[in-house]
């Protein structure tokens, strides 16, 4: 059987999984910031969606800073 986590190794965890999901944003919000090739210009629909991405990413990031140990 497998000992239940103590509370302030459970917070750690936790902390540590919000860590890695900060990350995980911080690399889609690089992605957004890449460069494409020559001549690729992005539809107006699709700078939609990545402004609207960008604002998630933000909000997601500072709502992960917010809860952070």
């Amino acid at each position: 059987m497998t000992a239940l986590p103590t509370p302030a190794e459970m917070l750690a965890r936790a902390d540590a999984e919000l860590g890695a999901a900060h990350r995980a944003l911080s690399a889609a919000a690089d992605w957004l910031r890449s460069d494409w090739p020559p001549g690729h210009v992005l539809t107006d629909e699709q700078a939609g969606q990545r402004a609207a991405m960008r604002r998630a990413i933000s909000a997601a990031q500072a709502a992960i800073r917010d809860g952070r140990l």
